[in-house]
């Protein structure tokens, strides 16, 4: 592959990430879902490096992630990007990310608001012409916790 399209696919696939960052914010579940493989896969990892969660295929990514946001607003940001194509129909790139999710009031929730840092780890395939994300593995590197006080100001 020369120079141009190995440029080319860096740009497909950056597209397709800045995608994935706008269909959750949106909670466009169905539609986040479709960026991946049929038999994408999503882990999730804490900050100790422990499997906190794992999603299977596409049907699952959809329902798990849409209910355990919720009522919830979600904000992605994507930060530097290191995508390495291997060849015209696979790649992998390590994205750094930063996200909030925000209950609204009255939310039943653990927390408040949570703010998170971390980077995606995620490789892609190419089929039909078209780019889908195959793997993400989310490695958290910092979470932080607003909790809502109660009615005497104790948390």
């Amino acid at each position: 592959m020369d120079t141009i399209e190995k440029l080319e696919i860096i740009e497909e696939i950056s597209n397709l990430k800045a995608r994935y960052a706008r269909y959750a914010d949106e909670k466009r579940w169905a539609d986040l879902a479709q960026l991946f493989t049929p038999d994408g896969n999503m882990e999730f990892y804490d900050v100790a490096g422990n499997l906190t969660g794992k999603r299977q295929g596409r049907e699952e990514i959809q329902e798990t992630i849409g209910g355990n946001v919720g009522s919830a607003q979600p904000i992605h940001h994507l930060f530097s990007r290191e995508i390495e194509v291997t060849s015209l129909t696979n790649a992998r790139a390590i994205w750094a990310m930063e996200d909030l999710i925000i209950f609204p009031e009255g939310a039943k929730a653990k927390f408040q608001m949570m703010h998170g840092f971390g980077h995606y780890h995620e490789t892609y395939v190419k089929v039909d012409g078209k780019w889908f994300i195959s793997t993400v593995k989310l490695k958290r590197t910092r979470m932080e916790f607003t909790y809502a006080e109660d009615k005497e100001g104790k948390k």
